[in-house]
C-alpha cells in the first residue's frame, strides 16, 4: 500500500482515503471529480469542523470539503 495517488510517480494526487468511526454517516462511498484536484486540507476542515472545532482553513485547504 501507498499514501500517494501513483506511487511509482510520487503522485500525491488522487489519494484514496478511508474515514472510520466518528459522526459521519457511515456505509457507502464519496467520489470527487479527479479533475479538481481537491486539497487534502479541505477533508481536514471537514474533519475538526465535525468535531466542534471553528476553523475554516488546515494547511494548503481551499475551503471545506461538501458531500
Amino acid at each position: 500500500g501507498s499514501n500517494l495517488g501513483n506511487a511509482a510517480a510520487h503522485d500525491p494526487r488522487n489519494n484514496p482515503i478511508i474515514l472510520a468511526g466518528g459522526g459521519l454517516k457511515h456505509g457507502g462511498y464519496v467520489t470527487h471529480n479527479r479533475n479538481d484536484n481537491t486539497p487534502l486540507g479541505n477533508l481536514f476542515v471537514r474533519m475538526l469542523q465535525e468535531m466542534g472545532m471553528e476553523t475554516d482553513a488546515f494547511s494548503t485547504s481551499s475551503g471545506v470539503l461538501r458531500w
